[in-house]
């Protein structure tokens, strides 16, 4: 359904009326979220504990950061998402506000734990107000920092890459709170060394604020801080601004830093009207040019986005990709086609990792239109490097990484029917991340039980998984469109022996990950696909 105009107006208006407030609607959670910490404009109480900092002539925004003991914190980069600056020796900023400006943000800095909102768990906190809450201050505004030292390096970390979330309703927010977050939790668990997320965009696929809301508490029940960038569907089912994620969820674009990494979010999903392309707005960029002012080449960046930029026509993209590719291993991470993709820019020496939705086709059942299951991709960086990847499945063990097809198998509903009609001796496998780590993985088979071992050939993408079509649209009527996203992690081997019954595929990774599988998937076999 398509929001009226004038109806987004007035529930903007009545949101930033209410921003001091939480109001409780439909359970536990608040459509307008408290912000992580108000400015210290002798509206909190706390003016007298701080030092008293006068601002330079013409100055609107400024403040302080220090650490938890009070100390003040130099270098510190901080921005209204026009300006950017960093702090003094006293651990003062001070900022020309722009008009435009609704949040004053740090780019985290490495070394400290990453600021949380209260009432949001893990859900990150580096944005306060800009300005007071109804806007009508004419003073400068003073909002304030404070940041914890972690007790570790975090040289060495975890990042969470999750690729669309987009519930449309309670019952989808439930199977991503009780699906996807006790797997983040549980991977958490078994690491000393600390962790951070980003969830691709499309936060939400149909609803409003009270939908923003819901995910980002259940974002911060993972108990991983968790960052968000803005995808089509936050934008087109609520306002086509993106300012209700905005009021929600936080900046549209801005920086953090872990260990050696300086991670960048931008909004690459441009509207006009009701039709959208990818690019950068050119106030984005110009952005981008003063944040990685700050940012010293020998740190690796991570550019994460909504929608891929395979297409060379985006606006803009030409001068991004330009400015983040004289950094240490510069890192693309997208997500938007429901599909995992491993795509090289050989113009820029750039790889994109394109991440498969958390949900799937939509929670409509428990895999995407690649045959992928549903579930995110798990990275651990050392330095500037990613010294691990792999993909983990939601609900699924953790070697739940292939399945296997015979190549005469018939995937049918009352609906439609799918075959591969590559023949009885040919063995399909479909490996769900191959290639995510940037390399072309060693895919093999045996026929004798793990005595010897043959390559198997990659299928071409476009003639997609079988399996899953059978039984998005031969089963569930879904639209056709549900079955037939190309499959990049395809594979195929024609038995030499086709009585050969100690049949075993196995794939390894760059990292020294080796997965096997030797069950197939029986003809009209769904019950992977099906919803728990």
């Amino acid at each position: 359904m398509k929001m009226n105009p004038i109806f987004n107006l007035l529930r903007r208006t009545m949101f930033a009326a209410l921003a001091a407030t939480t109001i409780a609607c439909g359970g536990d959670d608040p459509v307008v979220p408290q912000l992580p910490g108000g400015g210290n404009n002798g509206q909190d109480g706390t003016e007298e504990e701080k030092p008293e900092i006068k601002p330079d002539e013409g100055i609107t925004l400024y403040g302080l950061v220090s650490d938890s003991e009070g100390n003040p914190l130099e270098g510190i980069v901080v921005s209204d998402g026009y300006s950017v600056v960093a702090t003094d020796a006293k651990g003062v900023y001070q900022i020309v506000r722009s008009a435009n400006a609704k949040y004053v943000f740090i780019s985290a800095p490495s070394g400290y734990e990453i600021p949380t909102q209260a009432n949001y768990g893990s859900y990150q906190g580096t944005y306060q107000a800009a300005n007071s809450l109804t806007g009508s201050s004419t003073k400068p505004y003073r909002a304030d920092f404070t940041l914890t030292k972690l007790s570790q390096s975090d040289t060495r970390f975890l990042l969470f890459g999750l690729g669309d979330p987009q519930p449309d309703n309670d019952e989808h927010i439930k199977r991503f709170r009780t699906e996807t977050v006790p797997d983040v939790k549980k991977i958490k668990a078994d690491y000393t060394i600390p962790t951070v997320g980003i969830a691709l965009g499309d936060i939400l696929g149909k609803g409003d604020a009270q939908t923003f809301t819901s995910m980002k508490r259940a974002l911060g029940e993972t108990g991983v801080p968790f960052f968000t960038t803005i995808g089509n569907h936050d934008k087109s089912s609520v306002d086509y601004t993106g300012d209700t994620y905005r009021d929600v969820l936080g900046p549209r674009w801005y920086s953090f830093n872990r260990g050696e990494v300086h991670f960048v979010a931008m909004d690459n999903c441009l509207f006009s009207g009701q039709d959208y392309t990818g690019g950068f707005t050119d106030e984005q960029v110009a952005w981008l040019e003063k944040d990685l002012s700050f940012v010293p080449t020998s740190k690796m960046i991570v550019l994460y986005y909504h929608i891929p930029l395979r297409d060379t026509n985006y606006r803009n993209r030409q001068k991004v990709l330009d400015l983040i590719s004289k950094y240490q291993n510069p890192t693309l991470m997208c997500a938007h086609t429901h599909y995992f993709q491993p795509y090289h820019m050989r113009s820029h020496n750039l790889f994109e990792r394109i991440h498969g939705g958390t949900c799937g086709y939509f929670w409509r059942s428990n895999c995407g239109g690649d045959g992928t299951p549903n579930g995110f991709m798990v990275y651990e960086i050392d330095g500037t490097k990613i010294v691990d990847t792999y993909f983990k499945a939601s609900q699924r063990p953790d070697d739940h990484q292939i399945r296997l097809y015979h190549g005469d198998a018939v995937f049918a509903g009352p609906y439609a029917t799918y075959k591969y009609d590559l023949g009885a001796d040919v063995v399909v496998a479909n490996v769900f991340a191959a290639g995510m780590d940037g390399t072309t993985w060693k895919v093999e088979l045996s026929e004798d039980g793990g005595k010897t071992w043959s390559d198997m050939s990659p299928i071409e993408q476009n003639y997609g998984d079988r399996w899953i079509r059978g039984y998005h649209i031969g089963v569930e009527h879904h639209p056709t469109e549900s079955g037939t996203s190309p499959c990049y992690h395809q594979y195929q081997y024609k038995l030499k022996d086709a009585a050969a019954t100690a049949i075993e595929v196995r794939a390894t990774d760059s990292f020294g990950h080796v997965y096997t599988q030797d069950t197939f998937t029986a003809d009209n076999d769904f019950t992977e696909a099906e919803k728990y």
